[in-house]
Parts: structure tokens; C-alpha cells; sequence
């Protein structure tokens, strides 16, 4: 009886708890099916997928051809920074007594200063040496990939870190970076933990508040209040040992470190207490070039965006030494038989590009130095470019010109080989006299490392020094000119097929013939002293490097569009492109010409009302570039849009550089040919009677079948 009382029950209670399962699983169902739960999911599963695919794809790739594209996008994401940062510039100069900066001369100074770093490192060099290089160049010399792919890949993600600083110096907050006044050169090290020592104060020189009267106040915590005087009794307080810096208590009793400052702000803002707003010095800049001693001291410019600035150039250092480094290994190492001393097989664009590596790795180490002994002289009292302690304030120019001046060619170059390969393939004929044009362009990086002197011509140089640097400088037309000849040789009797590469080909010469006119002015010493630091040296060089290196870089985008995206362009885009980053950049250089000629200094945002309609002119004609880079966009999204598939199979190499592709083709069949013979009975005389009938003895080793 127990048994059975016993067992009813258990099924009794079975049954109800099935029934309560079967009711919430059924409650459970149809719950979700109401939330759309399965769609959730498959969207979130896809989206994952989406997000392994695009990890796998871009960020951990160690594809040379994957890696040469992110440089491409990421020097396109640089290059609307730095338009942006020129739009500024432009509505500030717009009319006199611009409020856009609201009279704040350091902040344009910042912005003119992350402009032009991010211009010259972060977007011309990206796009050729990152891009153009790391794309073509292992095809051109018959390699799988480069080197050291994971160090490619290393390379090119230290560039973003480099530009966020360098961006960041153009939009630094004044309230967190506070004057302090130093007696002399040193930065002296204030050790809190062995004294400490508080201001007296009253009612009546602050504010009133009882938060005051409980609150200890040591002598770095401001109020709005009068410029207070420090008086330093005990000098145990101070600490000359720099060492002491590399210990973390020590940076945060550093009283201008960042995080002793930052902290302060915090707490301060959190008690309803305001900060100070700094003094104007702490936020000087020295301009895209450093100009010490405003960069070395940091009595003058104060811990905050100069140091940024430079540590962003030295990452930018890092990344470009590892590229080139990486690609001439891979020139020396990986080569196809037969092609590593024979130069003359080479397209011009890899020659122009092994070229201006080589010149990388001379004078990027200058820079780095120079960027580091400036570092020391401002926190670790060194006294290289401290005139007052025996440093020499020149050696820094002399130092950054020796790379900033060889570093034109080392851009200018690399399109030279672009316009190389494009004319000859939309004239239907060869280039003329090749070997020509390649000593011009060799003859120009030689001569192009001992002119740098002309930048310097109002340091105190004596007038030998001068005259020596005026006529080499005069001397570097001479290539140029055999440069400008051999083009024109090429474009005569030919059949040119137009299209926007040439067209773009055309307007980089006529600004690559501007530029270098107006810099032989520049060349002569008293024309430069004339018109040293003015508005023509603005216009000169960005006819240099805005039109012309930018207008090289388009028309080497859209000849090797098919190679690099694998589909065609949009033609229509691209002709609005050319007519308004043409028309647009005239526009805004020739009006700064004759701004120089009237004495319109650079560096200076306010100037007399006669030059407004010059520099109204010129804003119109940065607008109109800025349309132009519009329509390049555009172009870049309507092509991936429309998906119209284009074989490019040589990659760019023109006709009589297709032996190249001949004999990698032969290679490559015959270890077809003879591994489907492998199978075959009498192997070994098939293979003999094949490899004698291809004749390819002399290119390819046996030994690797």
C-alpha cells in the first residue's frame, strides 16, 4: 500500500512538473519569437563575422598588396585632417580681424603647425612610400612579398599613432597646461616628499568661501586671482637629478608634469573650484620647421603641444625607417635572377622609388637625432641649442634643413618615375632616351643634399657659404631641365590617348615648371632676403608640394587604379576632379605671390585692409579645391559602386619592360609543365626534351623542380 501511495504520487508529481516545463518552454518560445530573438541573433552572429573578416583583412594582415591599401585609405583620412586644419587657416586670413580664432594668435600658430606636419609626414609620404612602394615594388622585382612582412605590417600601424599626436598639438586645451616661472635654464625637479611648504593667505585676496578656509593650499594650486610671487626660502626643496624622473612618485610631484596637472584639474573640477587658464607661453609652437630657441627652451613654449609635436615626427620617423629598411632588403634579398644589378629592367617608378629610399636612409637619422637632443635640451638640461649655456642655436637649423630640403626631391622624385611611365603608355611610344632621364634624376638627389643652405641665408652665414649655396641651388635646374626636354621628345609624333592619368601627368609638369621658377628667385641672396619668411615662400613651396607632388600623386592613383583596386574608374568624376583641384589651386597660390611682394609676413593672422581682396581670392581658390577633392571621392565611391571589372595584368609596366613578365611567365610554366610531367611514365625525358624546347637554361635552375 505504501508502495503504491508511494508511486501515484511521484507520477503525480512528474506529470505536473512535465506540464510546467512543457508551459514555460512554450511561454519561453513564443516570448522570443515576439522579441525576434532568432533575427537578433543572426544579425549579432553576422555582425561578428563582419567584424573577424575585417580584423583578419586589415588590421592583421601581413599582405604587402592589403597593407599598401591601408596606407592608401589612411593617407586619405590625413589628408582631410590636414584640409580641415588649412580651412581654418583660410577663414582666418579670409579679411582682417577674423573672429574665427578669436584673436588667439598661438592657436593659429598650433594649427598652421599640425598643418603642415601632417601634410608633408602623414599624407605624401604614406601614399608613396607606403603605398606606391609597397605595392609594386615586390612585383617589380619578381617577389612573393617583402622581407619582413609582420614588420611591414608593424611599420605602417605606428603611423596612426603619430598622426593622433601631431593632430592633437593643433587642439590642445589651454586650462590644463599652466606657466611656471623658471629663474634660469633649469627645470628645477620639486621634491614634495621631504618638505613641504604653504602660502599664508587672507579673506580678502580671495574669493570668499568656507571650502577656502579648510581647504591647505600648496603653492603650484591657482585661483582667479593676481599673479601671486614665489618665494623660495629652503632650497632643499629642489632636486637637480634628472633621474629622478623615471620614478613614478616623481612624475607626479613634478610640478609640470602632465598627470601632476591633469590631476589638479580633476579634483578642482569636482570641488567647483576653477582652474587657471594658462599663460599664453605655454601653448607657443615653433612653427612645422622648430625653430629654435622658441622650441628648445621650455621657459618659452612650457610642457605640452611642442613636445607632442616632436614625439609625433619621431613616430612618424620610426614608421617610415622600417618601410624603407624593409624594401631594400627585399630589393637586395628577394630579387629575381638577372634583375638585381640590372637597373635598366626596372620600371621608372620603382627606380625613382629604390632611389629616394637610399636618401631616407641618410638623412632620417638626422631628423631623429635632432629631435632627440631637442627633447633633452628641454627636460634634461642639455644645453645642445642653448646658446646661453654654450649651445649652438643655428646647429638645429643646419640639422633639420639637411633633411627638411633633401626631403622635396625624396617626394619630387618618386612622381618623376610616375609621369615616366605615364606618358610613354598614353603616347604609344617609348620614353625618350631613358638613360638620360634616369642620371638627371640622380644627378638632382646628389645635388639636392649640399643646397640646404639656402633656408638659411639670414642666420649669419658669410657670404662664401652664401654664393656656394646660391649656385648649386641655381646648378639643380640643369636636370630639371633635361627632365622637361625628354618630355616633351616623347609627346612629339606620338598618338596620345587622353585620359585623366595624362591630363593630371600635364598639370604636374606645369606646376612642377612654376615651382622650380619662382624657387630660382629664392636662390639668389638678396632676392631671399627680400623675400625671407613672406607670403612668396608660402606660395612657392606649396606649388611644390599642394600642387604639385599632390597632382603627381592623382595622376599615379588613376594610371595604376585598375592595379590597385582591381576595377576602372570613374571617368567622369575624375575629369570634374582635374578641372577644379586644377583651377582651384592657382587660384589660391598666384594671389600669395603678389602678397609676398607687399610684404604680407607668414606666421600672421591679421594684416592692413588693402590685402583683403588678395587673401579673399585665395580662400575662394582652397574651396575650390576642396570641391575638386570632393569629386576624387566621389570618383572612389562611384567606381566601387559600379564594380566594372578591369584587367590590368602588367601592373603598369609599359610594353619593352614586358621581358620581365616574359620570363616570370616562363618560370612559372615551365614548373607546370614539368610537374604535370612527373606523372607521365619516362618522366625524367619529357622533362629534358620540354626544358630544351622552352631553352631557359640560363634563368632557371633545375635543381628547384
Amino acid at each position: 500500500m505504501r508502495n503504491y501511495l508511494y508511486n501515484t504520487v511521484y507520477q503525480d508529481i512528474r506529470n505536473i512538473a512535465f506540464d510546467l516545463n512543457f508551459y514555460f518552454f512554450g511561454f519561453q518560445k513564443e516570448f522570443t519569437n515576439f522579441l525576434f530573438w532568432n533575427r537578433w541573433k543572426s544579425y549579432f552572429n553576422r555582425f561578428n563575422d563582419l567584424r573577424k573578416y575585417f580584423l583578419k583583412k586589415y588590421v592583421y594582415t601581413i599582405n604587402h598588396k592589403r597593407i599598401a591599401l591601408n596606407y592608401f585609405y589612411f593617407s586619405m583620412c590625413t589628408g582631410i585632417s590636414g584640409a580641415a586644419l588649412a580651412t581654418m587657416i583660410r577663414l582666418e586670413l579670409a579679411y582682417p580681424g577674423s573672429t574665427f580664432f578669436k584673436g588667439d594668435s598661438l592657436r593659429y600658430i598650433q594649427v598652421i603647425t599640425a598643418h603642415g606636419l601632417i601634410m608633408v609626414f602623414f599624407v605624401v609620404v604614406p601614399i608613396l612610400f607606403g603605398g606606391f612602394a609597397n605595392f609594386f615594388i615586390p612585383y617589380h622585382v619578381g617577389s612573393k612579398d617583402v622581407a619582413y612582412p609582420r614588420l611591414n605590417s608593424i611599420g605602417f600601424w605606428i603611423q596612426p599613432c603619430g598622426w593622433l599626436l601631431v593632430a592633437k598639438t593643433a587642439f590642445l586645451r589651454p586650462q590644463f597646461w599652466r606657466y611656471y616661472d623658471k629663474p634660469s635654464f633649469y627645470l628645477p625637479l620639486l621634491d614634495k616628499s621631504k618638505h613641504r611648504k604653504f602660502l599664508d593667505y587672507k579673506d580678502n585676496s580671495y574669493v570668499f568661501s568656507n571650502f577656502f578656509k579648510n581647504y591647505e593650499l600648496d603653492q603650484f594650486f591657482s585661483f582667479w586671482k593676481p599673479r601671486k610671487q614665489i618665494n623660495y626660502t629652503n632650497y632643499d626643496v629642489y632636486s637637480f637629478i634628472p633621474s629622478k624622473l623615471l620614478f613614478w612618485t616623481s612624475i607626479i610631484q613634478y610640478p609640470e608634469s602632465f598627470w601632476y596637472v591633469a590631476n589638479k584639474a580633476v579634483k578642482a573640477r569636482r570641488k567647483k573650484v576653477y582652474f587657471t587658464k594658462c599663460s599664453n607661453r605655454t601653448l607657443t609652437m615653433s612653427g612645422w620647421a622648430f625653430i629654435t630657441p622658441f622650441s628648445s627652451n621650455t621657459k618659452f613654449t612650457g610642457i605640452g603641444s611642442q613636445d607632442i609635436a616632436v614625439v609625433g615626427v619621431i613616430f612618424t620617423g620610426m614608421s617610415t625607417t622600417i618601410s624603407f629598411t624593409n624594401l631594400l632588403i627585399t630589393r637586395r634579398t628577394l630579387s629575381m635572377p638577372g634583375l638585381r644589378n640590372r637597373r635598366v629592367l626596372l620600371p621608372f617608378i620603382t627606380i625613382s622609388l629604390f632611389l629616394t629610399m637610399r636618401m631616407l636612409a641618410l638623412v632620417t637619422p638626422v631628423l631623429g637625432a635632432a629631435m632627440i637632443m631637442l627633447l633633452l635640451d628641454r627636460h634634461w638640461q642639455t644645453t645642445f641649442f642653448e646658446f646661453v649655456y654654450g649651445g649652438d642655436t643655428v646647429l638645429f637649423q643646419h640639422l633639420f634643413w639637411f633633411f627638411g630640403h633633401p626631403e622635396v626631391y625624396i617626394l619630387i622624385i618618386p612622381l618623376f618615375g610616375v609621369i615616366n611611365m605615364i606618358l610613354p603608355y598614353s603616347n604609344t611610344r617609348r620614353i625618350a632616351s631613358k638613360h638620360h632621364l634616369i642620371w638627371a634624376i640622380y644627378m638632382m638627389a646628389y645635388m639636392g643634399f649640399v643646397v640646404w643652405g639656402h633656408h638659411m641665408y639670414l642666420v649669419g652665414l658669410d657670404h662664401r657659404s652664401r654664393a656656394l649655396y646660391s649656385t648649386i641651388t641655381v646648378m639643380i635646374s640643369l636636370p630639371a631641365t633635361i627632365k622637361i626636354v625628354n618630355w616633351t621628345l616623347t609627346l612629339l609624333n606620338g598618338a596620345i590617348k587622353w585620359d585623366v592619368a595624362l591630363l593630371f601627368a600635364f598639370a604636374f609638369i606645369l606646376f612642377f615648371l612654376s615651382g622650380g621658377l619662382t624657387g630660382m628667385w629664392l636662390s639668389h641672396v638678396s632676392l631671399n632676403v627680400s623675400m625671407h619668411d613672406t607670403f612668396y615662400v608660402i606660395a612657392h613651396f606649396h606649388l611644390m608640394f599642394s600642387a604639385g607632388v599632390l597632382t603627381g600623386s592623382f595622376a599615379g592613383i588613376y594610371y595604376y587604379f585598375p592595379a590597385l583596386f582591381g576595377i576602372k574608374y570613374s571617368r567622369m568624376f575624375g575629369y570634374l576632379h582635374l578641372v577644379y583641384f586644377f583651377g582651384g589651386q592657382w587660384l589660391t597660390f598666384i594671389p600669395m605671390f603678389w602678397l609676398g611682394y607687399s610684404g604680407m609676413p607668414r606666421r600672421i593672422h591679421d594684416y592692413p585692409a588693402f590685402m583683403m581682396g588678395w587673401h579673399g581670392m585665395a580662400s575662394v581658390g582652397h574651396l575650390t579645391t576642396l570641391i575638386g577633392v570632393m569629386f576624387f571621392f566621389l570618383m572612389l565611391l562611384d567606381s566601387h559602386i559600379e564594380r566594372r571589372i578591369a584587367v590590368h595584368s602588367t601592373l603598369g609596366i609599359p610594353r619593352w619592360h614586358k621581358r620581365i613578365l616574359y620570363y616570370i611567365f616562363k618560370i612559372r610554366y615551365l614548373q607546370y609543365v614539368n610537374k604535370r610531367l612527373t606523372r607521365l611514365p619516362n618522366s625524367k625525358v619529357r622533362i629534358l626534351f620540354s626544358n630544351s624546347y622552352f631553352n631557359e637554361f640560363e634563368i632557371y635552375d633545375k635543381k628547384i623542380i
